[in-house]
């Protein structure tokens, strides 16, 4: 292994960013790709997770309690893997979206980007000049500016931009939406989703389902790749792909521990009371 390929899953100069650029094409070509949340900052967490074969790690530093010290800790805990680190930012902020690619993040998922500009203000904060507005200084993205020539030219292509539609009010919008350059995915985030509607967490109520329908049906038809933002059971999963769904989040960090410690404590009360 080269000094940098453990820097975003990279070797020296043409392989700066190889992982992501993999991950894109998976998801450009049509694959499906499994991921799953982190909520936990411990980066023994993601060398665990990050060593199973999930095509990405979502971390969730929206409503979780990440800082930037432990986040690039966990980035350091993916040295070596082929797991693409993709980021839930607290909002669509580009001080934030900054801060995280120059320490090596290589997708962004924005919560809540509700309007046609606040998508183009998102691929903006994820692009370099002239196409974008990101400012300048990747750190350790460019393995520490050993390779920055290299990343500086890939960067643009290869960092992984994913909208999050949590406003109802954006399914007004949904053609010039998708029609925004440079966004890579589409996320749903059903809950909130209904929450804007005045119904939260109703996401069986007629205007909640089809708003989501609208979401989903305008998204295929696009050829836009879906992630519905929630964890799919193995039951459901072809059925979500035959609509259009590319990134299939499959598990969570708290819900391994506390749906393996239950099963554990269970096992344990059943063997010792029988």
């Amino acid at each position: 292994m080269s000094e940098a390929e453990g820097l975003g899953g990279a070797t020296s100069g043409a392989g700066v960013l190889r992982r992501a650029l993999a991950f894109k094409r998976k998801v450009r070509s049509g694959e499906v790709v499994t991921g799953a949340w982190v909520s936990i900052p411990d980066p023994a967490v993601t060398e665990i997770m990050g060593r199973i074969g999930f095509d990405f790690l979502l971390y969730d530093t929206e409503h979780s309690p990440w800082n930037l010290e432990s986040m690039q800790m966990a980035l350091m805990a993916l040295n070596g893997t082929d797991t693409v680190p993709m980021v839930r930012v607290p909002w669509n902020d580009h001080v934030r979206i900054k801060q995280l690619l120059d320490m090596g993040v290589e997708a962004i998922l924005a919560p809540m980007v509700r309007t046609v500009a606040e998508c183009k203000a998102l691929v903006s904060a994820c692009r370099y000049p002239p196409v974008g507005a990101r400012g300048f200084g990747p750190r350790r993205a460019s393995n520490y500016y050993r390779d920055i020539d290299a990343y500086v030219a890939t960067a643009n292509d290869a960092i992984f931009v994913m909208p999050q539609i949590e406003d109802i009010a954006t399914v007004a919008v949904l053609d010039e939406f998708y029609s925004v350059p440079g966004i890579d995915a589409i996320c749903i985030g059903p809950n909130d989703l209904s929450g804007t509607a005045g119904l939260l967490r109703q996401k069986d109520h007629p205007i909640v389902k089809d708003a989501l329908e609208t979401i989903m049906t305008k998204a295929a038809a696009k050829r836009m790749p879906i992630c519905l933002g929630v964890n799919t059971p193995p039951g459901n999963m072809k059925r979500e792909v035959t609509r259009g769904v590319r990134l299939m989040l499959v598990t969570s960090d708290l819900e391994l521990l506390a749906g393996g410690a239950k099963a554990a404590f269970l096992a344990a009360q059943k063997a010792l009371h029988e």
